[in-house]
Parts: C-alpha cells; sequence; structure tokens
C-alpha cells in the first residue's frame, strides 16, 4: 500500500514538472487523488532543495517536540515553595501562585533550568507528591430486602401546583402508588397512608424521610402524624429516616410524560 502512494507523488512531481501550468485540482485529477492531498504533497516537493527519493516517502506522524522533563531540582522547588508560601500567606496556596513564585527564583534562573510555564503542570507535581488529597468515595452497596416487603415514602413535586406522595418497594423499585394533592399537611398524609394500606395491604416495613408532616409533633395541631399513627399498627414497623435519593428521581421521571399530556 505505501509503494502505490509513493507511486502517485512520484506521478505528482512528474505531472507539476511536465505541466507547470495546470491548476491544483488538474493534478489532482491527473493522478487520482484528492484536492487536498495534492496540497499537502505540492506543499513538501517546495520544501525540498533537492529532489531524491526520500521526499517521496510518508512523514511520521509522531509528535515533533516531546514535552520537556520536570528536573529533581525543580520539582524539590516546587515542593519548597508549597510550604514556604503557606507560612508567608497564611493560608494554602494554589498552582498559580507557586508557579509565579518559581520563575522569580534567582537560584533558579542562574542555573538555567527547564521551567513549566503551566499551572496544570504544577498541580501534576503536587499531586504526584501527595500534598494534594484526594476525595476517597467508598461505595457500600445497598442489600435490597425481600419483594413487596419493605416501602419507601417520600414526596415529589411536579412544579409548584402538584404534589405527589409516591410509594416505592425497596427490594425492587416497583412504583406502589402514588397520590395526587394539591399540597399536603399532616392530616392529607395520614388520610393518604391510610388508603394505602387499605388498597396495597400492609408491608413489613414502611420507610420515610424526616418530613415535618411526617414526623412532627403532633400536638401542634391536635391532629396524630403519620409515624405514630402507622407504628401503633400491630406487628408493623414505620422507620422515619433518608430515604433513597433514587425514589424521587425514579418517581418524576415516571409521572413526568404522563403529567405533561
Amino acid at each position: 500500500m505505501e509503494s502505490e502512494w509513493a507511486f502517485d507523488r512520484i506521478r505528482l512531481f512528474q505531472t507539476r514538472r511536465d505541466h507547470p501550468d495546470w491548476t491544483i485540482r488538474q493534478l489532482a485529477q491527473a493522478v487520482g487523488r484528492s484536492l487536498s492531498w495534492a496540497k499537502k504533497w505540492l506543499r513538501r516537493f517546495r520544501g525540498v532543495a533537492s529532489p531524491s527519493l526520500t521526499m517521496f516517502q510518508a512523514q511520521s506522524r509522531a509528535p515533533k517536540t516531546r514535552p520537556k522533563t520536570i528536573l529533581p531540582i525543580v520539582r524539590d522547588a516546587i515542593l519548597g515553595l508549597r510550604e514556604a508560601l503557606r507560612e508567608q500567606y497564611g493560608r494554602v496556596v494554589g498552582a498559580r501562585t507557586i508557579l509565579y513564585h518559581l520563575h522569580h527564583d534567582s537560584a533558579l534562573q542562574r542555573q538555567g533550568v527547564y521551567l513549566p510555564r503551566s499551572s496544570r503542570t504544577i498541580w501534576q507535581v503536587l499531586k504526584a507528591a501527595g500534598r494534594i488529597p484526594q476525595r476517597c468515595s467508598d461505595y457500600h452497596s445497598v442489600v435490597r430486602p425481600e419483594p413487596l416487603r419493605h416501602w419507601e415514602m417520600d414526596f415529589a413535586e411536579l412544579g409548584s401546583q402538584v404534589e405527589f406522595l409516591s410509594t416505592v418497594d425497596r427490594g425492587t423499585s416497583i412504583l406502589i402508588s402514588t397520590a395526587a394533592a394539591e399540597h399536603y399537611n399532616a392530616e392529607t398524609d395520614l388520610r393518604a397512608a391510610a388508603q394505602l394500606l387499605l388498597t396495597k395491604g400492609m408491608p413489613e416495613q414502611l420507610r420515610f424521610d424526616n418530613d415535618t408532616r411526617v414526623v412532627g409533633n403532633g400536638l401542634a395541631d391536635g391532629f396524630p402524624i403519620a409515624a405514630d399513627a402507622l407504628s401503633a399498627l400491630p406487628g408493623r414497623r414505620a422507620r422515619p429516616g433518608r430515604t433513597r435519593q433514587t425514589v424521587p428521581q425514579a418517581v418524576r421521571r415516571t409521572l413526568h410524560p404522563h403529567a405533561e399530556v
């Protein structure tokens, strides 16, 4: 394949020499190549002082210049400035501040060593030396209960006019029920929870977040709150706490297309 390409380059060079009055488009059509290909190789031919076989060979696509290496003396200076400037400014300085003071270091200037010009290089040196703490995000898998045993309740809104009380099965993430109202309070929340248990039955455990309409003070308006009423059911547990973050998001994705209709 490379030999065929080299042959086409030689044909382009000869055609250009035999027909100097032809346009680049005519030369490209004569050798059966594209206009951009002819422009590229004619430009390379003009940059060669004396013709030779090497000018018809493909050039390497590797970078012409390699990134300069940070010397150990410069790396030590960066780490030293990190600590020295902390005492000078009374805070942890960033890569840009270190880069500024690094280029004003007279000792490094006298030695004529290469100094980085990008703050990203400073940041990479600090990270490699362990001077920038990394956030560790430990993933803890959630042990799912058996299907339809534990339910989760949460409030969700679509705009500012409609509010939903949605119930999702913790074991399968199936939407059990959704009750809509203009605005929920302690009374309407308890009525919706009672209607849920009457129509869908009672799970072994019902979990909800610490919303004041669910776990608030029932003595404030003389109406029993849902947490106390549900906890009084025989053999069942109502567990206040944080519901999973995916519950309201899954409910919104389920309800949003129907709400738009």
